[in-house]
């Protein structure tokens, strides 16, 4: 991703009349960005796995379906059948097809995570044998990220700063969409009332409440908890302060390496945005881009960290579960990116909406164990001598593969093309109002309608359903 995706990037810019050098140098800052990113994720990953797996032999349980993380999960999904070769020019036909017609506002270039939607296909063909199924269930879940990607682009644009960007991720997307009404209910207790975003925190604790403390502390916490039968040993404590440490080196770090993306990506995602505003009035466009660029938010970090030793605790306690976690536990942050602006990164209200979609994710990931296993086996995977492997936050958690590989294919894809339709109507019948659920604030959400709903669009489908939206009148401004 590191190398083809500032590729990609360079030659869209080209495309769209962007200055070469200033294109290679966004593109080269890009690249760097992701490598600082991926090298964060790597620390986490090293640090956390083995707390874990720690974790659970202090309790004595033994779990039969390993975490092997998603670097794994990629490997399967593009080595199943030739789904992950056939998945990337099919959905990019797709794509410039539903962008040509006005279906979609996102172009999504993040080709890499194309491997979401060939993972979905690939456990569908495990279970059906039916090639041709399989690719449509998987161009199913494509079709989601991306009116997903629609729908909470006003939000990301407004919370991140990433002007003309949008995230059609096939981790973060699912997990947004099922936090919505999860976070409604959460909202109307008291926790709804409690003042936790990364700022409110800093205010109350002073220099305690900076993020290098927060992840100190919270490494100390699981470090503890994995080495509390051995802390009078020497050689524990000086696992729990390297923890401690390297969580507060991903506290630190991990903004930094999402700045140096940004620094790469604003002005080419703007670049592009005023080519297309001069030529297509009334035509918007997102690009679609994987949310490693929204996970340096102070609130997606620290959530992450909170997390860890919840989903561990409920591994344990969740009767029937089968998941040992492992690498998948440094994959947190994209399962909370998307929440961000639903919650206005208040932190215990995403904790809390973390928690109750952990109960879902550890059955759906134990259910999935056997036929990722299979797929395993299919692609050539090495299982490295393990019965049962997982990987439950990206994907075989989430809740599209809940949905899309558990239950009979033409169920499946009935369901998520209802799914799918049933978001896009709403988009274009409640616009303004959908795009505040999803994050936007009032003054946003009005601007995108002003932007996408009004005046004849660029393609054939219609940019309002009901009554026209009239930018002029008070009525317009409001939508509803």
């Amino acid at each position: 991703m590191s190398v083809l995706l500032p590729i990609i990037i360079f030659l869209i810019a080209l495309a769209f009349r962007v200055d070469v050098l200033k294109a290679a140098r966004s593109s080269i800052l890009i690249g760097i960005g992701f490598i600082g990113i991926n090298l964060v994720i790597g620390l986490f990953s090293e640090n956390i796995s083995p707390l874990a797996q720690q974790m659970v032999e202090v309790t004595g349980i033994t779990l039969p379906a390993v975490d092997v993380g998603w670097p794994a999960a990629a490997a399967i999904a593009f080595g199943i059948a030739e789904l992950g070769v056939w998945m990337i020019p099919l959905f990019v036909v797709m794509n410039l097809v539903l962008f040509a017609i006005g279906f979609t506002y996102t172009l999504n270039v993040d080709i890499w995570n194309y491997w979401h939607f060939a993972f979905i296909g690939g456990l569908v063909y495990m279970s059906t044998n039916n090639w041709l199924y399989s690719v449509a269930v998987g161009l199913t879940l494509g079709l989601f990220v991306l009116v997903a990607a629609d729908w909470t682009q006003p939000a990301v644009e407004e919370t991140f700063d990433t002007p003309g960007i949008s995230i059609p991720h096939g981790t973060s997307a699912p997990y947004a969409v099922a936090a919505i009404p999860i976070h409604w209910a959460v909202d109307k207790t008291p926790l709804g009332n409690i003042e936790a975003d990364p700022d409110a925190i800093q205010d109350r604790f002073g220099i305690l409440g900076e993020p290098i403390f927060v992840g100190l502390a919270i490494g100390l916490v699981i470090g503890i908890a994995a080495y509390s039968n051995a802390l009078f040993v020497a050689e524990s404590w000086y696992a729990i302060l390297t923890a401690g440490i390297s969580f507060a080196a991903v506290m630190h770090i991990l903004p930094m390496m999402v700045g140096i993306l940004m620094e790469g990506l604003t002005p080419l995602s703007e670049s592009i945005r005023n080519y297309m505003t001069s030529r297509f009035e009334d035509r918007d466009m997102a690009i679609g881009l994987d949310s490693a660029i929204l996970i340096g938010h102070e609130s997606v970090i620290a959530s992450s960290l909170l997390i860890v030793p919840i989903a561990i605790v409920m591994s344990i306690i969740l009767p029937g579960n089968d998941v040992l976690w492992g690498i998948d536990l440094a994959t947190f942050p994209f399962f909370f990116a998307l929440m961000v602006p639903i919650m206005n990164g208040n932190i215990v209200k995403m904790v809390v909406t973390g928690t109750i979609l952990l109960i879902p994710l550890h059955y759906i990931s134990s259910a999935v164990a056997p036929l990722l296993t299979q797929a395993a086996g299919s692609a050539g995977f090495d299982l490295g001598g393990r019965g049962l492997i997982t990987s439950p936050v990206a994907d075989a958690g989430s809740p599209a593969t809940g949905i899309l590989a558990l239950i009979p294919a033409p169920v499946a894809l009935a369901v998520g093309l209802i799914i799918v339709l049933g978001i896009w109507v709403a988009l274009r019948t409640w616009p303004q109002r959908m795009y505040m659920v999803a994050g936007a604030s009032e003054e946003k959400a009005r601007e995108t309608v002003e932007r996408r709903h009004t005046g004849k669009g660029g393609g054939l489908l219609p940019n309002k359903i009901g009554s026209t939206v009239d930018a002029t009148s008070a009525e317009g401004r409001s939508d509803d």
